[in-house]
């Protein structure tokens, strides 16, 4: 892991340079990358660059007020985060200076609405895996659909963050196991995910395309997944992809929820849920085994990824007429 960033280093301006740059150092030897909030803490620090004193820079509710504020026509939800990164570094700098107050979350009443993932149905599933097979070639990427096709199937049949995804390099791919080996993701935390062999051989054969269009690896830390450059792919070429196989299959973006990238993950777990159904797995001894292949520190967190559909609420009514039907009885006329 690296140093913890030092006031020098760490690029912060305002009175509590010192501070934000211990609280960012802290966040990191927790096992948080804090990329976005990172950048989040440095908007911070310039907004407080202009309100505080250097003399007694201390952050009153009246700055935090200033801080959430709605900006222009943002949403929400984007208040909420700042709210959020605000009251965590005032629970910081609290530990130091009893005057700091953690501000309450309702006190400036931010009407945050409950996020519900857009998860496939197991005909949008298939329909999506086919679309994959028939991306079109993008501008300077012509073997487009083997890569990023590939890489789209491994989030639905995977489960994996799109992070963890691009960050794959060759030798993390081991073809004697059949496995991914995840390295230093959420929490710092790395695990291996078994494949299935219909997705170790597409893996296979991604290998073989970008071979003979760009040429063999020459490394080990070479993406799995490269772009036509030789590095990796970005979150936007991969996310361009996504909306591309979404519109090939027919399956609308924006119906009551607008479907995101990251509900591959959450579909994953909505389909294994489902399929343990079907083959009336015991699955309080499932659900461990799901948190686990997820990268999920326990159960809490995987509970925000399953989720009723249609689908399985079909399969548990089968479970359940089953096993308590007979007492259920019609009467008699």
């Amino acid at each position: 892991m690296s140093a913890p960033p030092t006031v020098s280093d760490s690029g912060f301006i305002s009175p509590l340079a010192p501070q934000l740059a211990r609280f960012l150092a802290l966040k990191h030897a927790m096992g948080y990358h804090y990329r976005e909030e990172g950048r989040a803490l440095h908007d911070l620090d310039r907004f407080l660059n202009t309100r505080l004193s250097a003399a007694d820079p201390l952050i009153t509710p009246a700055v935090v007020h200033d801080y959430v504020a709605r900006r222009d026509a943002e949403s929400e939800t984007t208040r909420a985060h700042r709210l959020t990164l605000i009251r965590e570094v005032c629970r910081f700098l609290r530990l130091d200076d009893a005057r700091v107050v953690v501000p309450d979350r309702r006190s400036l009443r931010i009407v945050r609405q409950k996020f519900v993932a857009r998860v496939l149905s197991r005909d949008e599933g298939s329909r999506f895996l086919q679309a994959c097979t028939q991306l079109p070639p993008g501008q300077g990427s012509p073997i487009r659909a083997a890569v990023l096709g590939t890489a789209l199937r491994l989030l639905y049949l995977a489960g994996l963050r799109a992070g963890e995804l691009l960050r794959l390099t060759q030798a993390d791919f081991d073809l004697d196991t059949s496995a991914l080996h995840i390295r230093h993701s959420k929490f710092n935390k790395s695990r291996l995910v078994p494949l299935a062999p219909d997705l170790v051989q597409r893996i296979v054969q991604c290998r073989v395309a970008t071979a003979e269009r760009y040429g063999p690896p020459c490394r080990p830390d070479t993406p799995l997944f490269p772009s036509p450059r030789g590095g990796q792919y970005s979150i936007t070429a991969l996310r361009g992809a996504f909306h591309d196989a979404l519109k090939i299959a027919a399956i609308k973006r924006t119906t009551d929820s607008r479907i995101r990238l990251h509900d591959l993950r959450h579909s994953f777990a909505g389909l294994r849920l489902l399929l343990w159904c079907e083959q009336n797995a015991d699955l309080g001894a499932k659900l461990p085994l799901l948190a686990a292949y997820l990268g999920h520190v326990g159960l809490a967190s995987s509970q925000r990824y399953l989720q009723l559909t249609r689908d399985l609420m079909g399969e548990i009514t089968r479970r359940h007429q089953a096993r308590f039907g007979y007492l259920i009885q019609e009467e008699s006329r």
